[in-house]
């Protein structure tokens, strides 16, 4: 929020005083103490000032009279305030943190800030490095490194009057730190986790389901403002510099329109009703095509060269997407659409049940038997749901098929969360052990990848709430024995804490200040490891998930 006025910047000051910084002087040595303020408004990219003293009662002061300065000239500049305190300031050799760097497991997590002199008269928050891309990547899948030409660029912007350019060959030692932190919002002083994962993000103070429902209305509104007029998505970006990503997915689109509708079992919402039709209708009139009577499917592909491609995938997502807008609305007008592109998928279905991925189109001749797992698990789910709205024997009797072959093949040892959703699905209408059997198998051999998995990796807790649910299927059903293997509790445990995870992918205000457009990616669920990429299909996967969690998990939180 905007400091408007005299009192309520002396109100800021109070707090501060008061509460954090005799926190700071309580837990870590301020004899060499450097403070930090990153301040700013919504449209751009937030500024730092930052100063060092030996002597902690006179760089507060210092600090309270920049704080009075900022407020007589531009106060519209403190709608973001985030104030650090560093600690940990440790001297360490520039190719020890090259080598940290080019040898991380994930990108983009290198979690400490840096100065370039003992002094801090050239310095970055951990924030401001990823914000303005001085550490990056060409791509999720390269090493990071330092970018010379952002980091000048940055740091003349940054302390124009001393300005001295730094030559990433000639780097001999660097100085780096952690920092306690506290953002302002509401009148309140919000405290942020320091290091690891978890660095600058907000500690909870409120009940999980709480926070976690008006993350899951705040996504939802950014989502939502994606939706063009024509009812076309707006792709997504990577954040740093507000790059747009030009290409675009069927699947994707249609996946995504499923998890807005999801949002209403959360917060019913007429105009959000409305958008959604218009992405439908996007889906429909751009993407739908019927190469007979009653045989339809989705086009998918490059865009620029031509739509080319007919996957297993699209087809299933649409039909996700058009039987939950029928299940919360109770409108049928998309229900020969779906019933017409059931027939699509069950044209890529043989009689023992193997899928063909990808079709050319308008050939119509397979170009893929095989894709991405993912597809097999999404058209079960599809006509499963289908089924529930119209059912067709055939339709049951294909997925069952399906499913003796996932089991034949041991489909469970991909983890896959469209195989945790299509389980939990089908055990609703046939409740048989060996379908159970195989809905456990999917998680418990994942689980202590999920544990120790250092992304956000969105799709896990999707995966292991499915499994929640079929679980307490079980339970209810009194398998005792299917019961004991599930381990319930160690399970129950994974999802409270991957949904405490995940927030760590979420733009927070704290977070969002430091890249090039907060207001275009405030409430967004993003891809640190990825240059932070903000895509639609990142927000759906988190919305499915936490909405899950939110609607079923048996909690007090």
């Amino acid at each position: 929020m905007t400091i408007t006025t005299i009192s309520a910047l002396e109100q800021f000051k109070q707090q501060l005083s008061d509460h954090f910084f005799k926190q700071v002087q309580q837990h870590i040595d301020v004899s060499n103490a450097v403070i930090f303020c990153s301040y700013g408004e919504q449209t751009q990219r937030c500024q730092v000032w930052n100063s060092a003293c030996s002597d902690f009662s006179s760089i507060q002061q210092e600090f309270f009279d920049f704080l009075a300065h900022l407020f007589a000239f531009d106060a519209d500049s403190t709608t973001f305030l985030k104030i650090d305190v560093a600690f940990n300031i440790q001297q360490e050799q520039w190719q020890d943190i090259e080598q940290t760097l080019k040898n991380q497991f994930h990108n983009n997590h290198y979690r400490k800030g840096i100065s370039f002199d003992a002094d801090f008269q050239q310095c970055f928050l951990e924030q401001e490095l990823y914000g303005k891309a001085i550490i990056r990547a060409l791509s999720y899948n390269t090493p990071n490194f330092f970018d010379e030409k952002n980091l000048n660029s940055c740091l003349l912007k940054k302390y124009p009057n001393q300005y001295c350019e730094i030559k990433i060959e000639d780097l001999q030692q660097l100085w780096t730190f952690d920092t306690l932190a506290v953002i302002y919002e509401d009148r309140q002083l919000i405290p942020l986790h320091s290091q690891f994962s978890a660095n600058g993000v907000r500690y909870l103070f409120e009940p999980k389901k709480q926070h976690f429902k008006k993350m899951i209305e705040a996504n939802a509104e950014f989502l939502a403002r994606q939706i063009q007029s024509d009812g076309r998505f707006a792709y997504g970006c990577f954040p740093a510099y507000d790059r747009e990503i030009r290409s675009y997915n069927t699947v994707r689109h249609c996946t995504s329109v499923y998890a807005l509708i999801e949002t209403l079992m959360i917060q019913p919402n007429k105009k959000l009703i409305t958008q959604i039709q218009s992405a439908i209708d996007y889906a429909l009139q751009h993407f739908y095509i019927e190469k007979q009577a009653e045989l339809a499917y989705m086009l998918d592909g490059d865009e620029a060269k031509g739509l080319d491609e007919i996957k297993l995938g699209a087809n299933a997502a649409a039909i996700l997407m058009l039987t939950k807008y029928q299940e919360m609305t109770g409108d049928t007008g998309y229900l020969t659409y779906a019933r017409h592109l059931a027939n699509g998928i069950l044209s890529m279905v043989n009689e023992v049940g193997e899928t063909t991925h990808v079709l050319h189109y308008p050939s119509y001749e397979i170009k893929e038997k095989f894709r991405i797992i993912y597809y097999d698990g999404e058209a079960a789910l599809a006509l499963l749901r289908l089924y529930q709205l119209y059912p067709d024997e055939t339709l049951l009797h294909t997925v069952k098929q399906m499913f003796e072959r996932f089991m034949t093949q041991n489909y469970d040892r991909y983890h896959d969360h469209w195989l945790s959703y299509c389980t939990n699905e089908l055990t609703k209408i046939c409740p048989e052990e060996k379908y159970f059997q195989f809905g456990l198998n999917n998680y418990l051999k994942h689980m202590l990848f999920i544990r120790n998995r250092k992304t956000a990796y969105a799709t896990l807790l999707e995966m292991m709430m499915a499994a929640y649910q079929m679980v307490g299927r079980i339970r209810a059903l009194g398998l005792e024995q299917l019961f004991e293997k599930a381990q319930f509790e160690e399970l129950k445990k994974l999802i409270e804490f991957r949904t405490e995870f995940q927030r760590t992918g979420f733009f927070y205000p704290e977070v969002a200040m430091y890249m090039a457009r907060p207001d275009k990616i405030l409430n967004a669920f993003y891809v640190r490891h990825d240059r932070f990429r903000v895509r639609i299909d990142d927000q759906e996967h988190n919305l499915s998930g936490y909405i899950a969690y939110v609607q079923h998990f048996e909690t007090d939180a």
